[in-house]
């Protein structure tokens, strides 16, 4: 995948906030799993609009967020309160070419990332490197051997066969994932299952409703519904400790 067009693609604020229904559903499953947990140092990379992490600032000592969109870090500072600033460092940077100096954290989240970031592998390794023994991962990632996300890859493919568009997202299959993330000493504490997408019928709802209908499908994080119908899926898991 073309670091630019990925760079381009999430500079469109707009269009990634159309479809805020999923942000809000993302915080509210970070909400759940984080919900009787403090960390000391959280990492929130990509943080896109601040969307996810900015509402549980109260219950980190001190927050980074990172997204190589100018745009996005420019809204994630909106996010945060001007009373909690200080305790938050806004990275606007490529995680490649970052260097985090050996910098661990009791927290790192990565959601929507896995989709878009060139070699998801390499990706997935220096991410779990970022997690201190004991500490946290919370990942998203939509199974690309899901009937649903093979739908969704298929729908693509045909708008960009017709020129409508030229963006490919990357297929990540959820056993592997697992695989890797277990093998990397983690352990997976809970999990919530939902479908992201609409797919072309997008446009004829409003996010209030997308929301009220994915809730009602999929239920909540700690209640999901019909799971096994789920393409994407949100996960917790804790690194061991050596």
């Amino acid at each position: 995948m073309n670091t630019s067009e990925v760079k381009a693609f999430f500079e469109k604020t707009d269009v990634y906030l159309t479809y805020n229904y999923n942000l809000r559903i993302r915080a509210e499953t970070v909400g759940y799993f984080i919900r009787n947990l403090e960390f000391d140092r959280v990492l929130d990379m990509p943080c896109g609009t601040g969307d996810i992490s900015a509402p549980f600032i109260h219950k980190f000592g001190h927050l980074t967020m990172m997204d190589f969109s100018e745009n996005m870090i420019a809204t994630a500072r909106k996010r945060v309160p001007d009373n909690q600033k200080g305790k938050v460092d806004f990275i606007n940077a490529d995680f490649y070419s970052h260097d985090f100096g050996g910098s661990q954290y009791d927290l790192v989240m990565n959601i929507g990332i896995l989709a878009h970031i060139r070699n998801p592998w390499e990706f997935l390794e220096e991410t779990m490197k970022l997690v201190a023994p004991g500490g946290y991962l919370i990942i998203q990632n939509t199974d690309s051997k899901h009937w649903f996300a093979k739908l969704i890859h298929l729908y693509l493919g045909m708008r960009r066969a017709v020129g409508k568009d030229k963006y490919k997202l990357n297929k990540v299959p959820q056993d592997e994932l697992m695989a890797r993330i277990r093998k990397g000493g983690f352990k997976l504490k809970d999990s919530f299952k939902y479908n992201q997408s609409f797919l072309g019928l997008s446009r004829f709802f409003s996010n209030d409703l997308k929301y009220k209908l994915t809730r009602k499908y999929f239920g909540y994080a700690g209640a999901n519904k019909n799971a096994s119908s789920g393409s994407d899926v949100t996960f917790i898991f804790q690194k061991q400790s050596a």
